[in-house]
């Protein structure tokens, strides 16, 4: 009788094994899209959306292509792990953006103060996750840099800002999609691994 217990709990201890290093339980992804699910109040991407202060189209002339690294993030080669990275970098990285004075000047103070704060608590969240460099942190990092130095160049002005909005729910927006393909893949595999015992 000790060797069917001794095999069971080995086989519960490696299924909780796998299912809790595939989901890395990150319910608060949603606060990228539009509503958290436990208070209902609105998420980065939303409030990205209602920080808009002058139409884009009024600021075609400083458009500019920040040559997001998108074709390393939708490859089929690409892990959890490094969806998870690549997430936590940009968070970093948006959160290094939006935290700065000029920031605070071109926009509404309590919106931009709700999205830090979500921002924030994604990070953590990601943080959890134990994220590990993975190497594509380095391409999320110069696109940032471009970023960077465009709003410099353009001295901050309010279509600069613009632009980099709207560039920033784009990327953030193909990074919540790439994570959320990866969630997926991983459920079908839990459903897969349940189904065979």
């Amino acid at each position: 009788m000790a060797l069917p217990l001794a095999f069971l709990l080995a086989l519960v201890v490696l299924s909780c094994k796998s299912i809790c290093s595939l989901g890395c339980d990150l319910p608060q992804i949603h606060n990228l899209g539009l509503e958290t699910s436990e208070e209902n109040e609105e998420g980065a991407l939303t409030l990205l959306e209602k920080m808009r202060r002058i139409p884009i189209f009024s600021c075609l002339n400083y458009r500019k292509d920040f040559a997001f690294p998108q074709e390393q993030l939708e490859g089929e080669q690409v892990q959890k792990a490094q969806a998870v990275a690549v997430l936590h970098q940009m968070t970093q990285q948006i959160l290094n953006l939006f935290s700065t004075q000029k920031a605070f000047a071109a926009w509404d103070k309590t919106l931009l103060d709700t999205f830090l704060s979500g921002l924030y608590q994604l990070l953590d969240d990601l943080k959890a996750c134990g994220s590990k460099q993975v190497g594509m942190e380095e391409a999320v990092r110069k696109y940032f840099h471009r970023i960077t130095v465009y709003l410099k160049e353009k001295k901050y002005l309010p279509c600069a800002w613009e632009v980099v909005r709207t560039e920033i729910m784009k990327s953030f927006s193909l990074s919540v999609n790439l994570y959320e393909r990866l969630r997926s893949m991983e459920g079908d595999l839990v459903q897969q691994g349940n189904a065979s015992h």
